[in-house]
């Protein structure tokens, strides 16, 4: 089966070849493909580098242009932009036309040929200033050499540089690639990990179903998203999968095993980390690191609602009475009342009181049978007796 990327590097080569086509068609040249960097560089913006790429191969363009105007962005995925860039095998081009600071500035210059706007500024890494990155403007970079020229418009630097007169084939980004940056941003990550962990927990103390749901469907959002773009495989979404699985074994099929819930848990855990690729680890151990602390303190008031832990219940022997169980009345009417010792106290026995026979207890001396007695106390079903002293007779002289 086809991954989802390969799916989306597809379409989009499809799309490009049918704007080779149509300009072959009127007589125009080979292509070339404009991929706008603007806004936050992200894991969005690799996996739109690599899909424009892909389609400039495949649609034979003239080259590979970059338009730029970023303030930078996680240096995370620097790396592998300025790789997949620099191993193109095609031309690329870097048009600055704003800014181009940091992260999107190293992306630039990963580009064979930089062109900048008139009043484009581009940032350049020196030990020159506390932040590490000095930044000049569009003269200063081409007399530096960063830059190659400067053009007031694309048009004008693609004409610059050889490429006039060449259709342009505009890759966007598309909205899961929208949906997949935002959800890997560690905070937005974390929330939803953090969101699914306590659904997972919630359910082990209620049982209800609805804390599952909601769990399962917060880790599925996440791990769609990821998916969809790209930035995970399905081996990944497996493991998660698996672990969920084992989880919910325990909670709902074979409570107390405890096995099949420690193993779940282990390859969700795993399944989330390495959820975000093997260069992103830190970025993962922050996300996970803030979910399982959401999930902590989200617990804990759940605790304050649902005292009672419903999964542990289900094999733990609880003392519960059946429905047509009866507790034994508190005698307090016997409170005071005199009568028998049917049998020996010792300390437990029968006692005899209004022609009623009843269950007794002394505080734990002995008392024979046929002993007059006394109720001192009533405590629920047990009631306790002591002997009533026979009556001394009076000497009369």
């Amino acid at each position: 089966m086809w991954s989802i990327r390969l799916r989306i590097i597809l379409a989009g080569s499809l799309i490009a070849l049918a704007a080779v086509g149509a300009a072959r068609a009127s007589g125009a040249s080979a292509p070339v493909v404009l991929v706008p960097i603007t806004g936050s560089v992200d894991r969005g913006t690799e996996q739109l580098v690599h899909r424009a790429i892909a389609l400039a191969v495949g649609s034979h363009a003239r080259a590979l242009v970059l338009d730029i105007n970023s303030a930078g962005g996680l240096d995370s995925v620097i790396a592998p932009i300025r790789s997949e860039i620099r191993s193109a095998p095609i031309p690329t081009l870097a048009y600055v036309s704003g800014e181009a600071y940091n992260s999107a500035a190293l992306i630039a210059l990963a580009a064979r040929r930089v062109v900048l706007a008139p009043d484009a500024t581009i940032s350049t890494p020196t030990t020159a200033n506390a932040n590490g990155m000095l930044v000049l403007d569009s003269s200063e970079a081409v007399q530096a050499h960063l830059a190659a020229g400067v053009a007031p418009t694309l048009e004008a630097a693609l004409s610059s540089t050889g490429l006039g007169g060449a259709a342009v084939v505009p890759v966007s980004v598309t909205l899961a690639e929208r949906i997949a940056s935002f959800v890997s941003e560690p905070l937005v990550a974390g929330i939803l990990i953090g969101l699914g962990l306590l659904g997972l927990l919630v359910e082990m103390q209620t049982m209800h179903g609805l804390a599952g749901f909601i769990g399962i469907a917060a880790l599925a959002l996440y791990f769609s998203a990821q998916l969809f773009s790209g930035f995970a495989d399905w081996f990944v979404a497996l493991v998660a999968l698996l672990g969920v699985l084992g989880i919910l074994w325990e909670l709902h099929v074979l409570p107390g095993h405890t096995l099949p819930g420690a193993l779940g848990a282990t390859l969700l855990l795993v399944a989330l980390l390495f959820s975000f690729g093997v260069p992103y680890l830190i970025g993962g151990i922050e996300a996970l690191a803030t979910a399982i602390v959401l999930a902590t303190v989200g617990f804990t008031m759940a605790l304050r609602a649902f005292p009672e832990n419903a999964w542990s219940s289900q094999f733990a022997l609880a003392a519960v009475q059946g429905p047509d169980f009866v507790t034994a009345p508190n005698r307090f009417d016997l409170l005071g009342k005199s009568g028998i010792a049917l049998t020996y106290l010792r300390p437990a026995g029968h006692g005899l009181f209004d022609g009623e026979r009843i269950d007794v207890l002394t505080d734990g001396e002995f008392i024979a049978a046929g002993t007059p007695v006394r109720v001192t106390r009533v405590e629920g079903a047990r009631i306790f007796v002591e002997p009533i002293p026979f009556p001394r007779e009076r000497i009369t002289s």
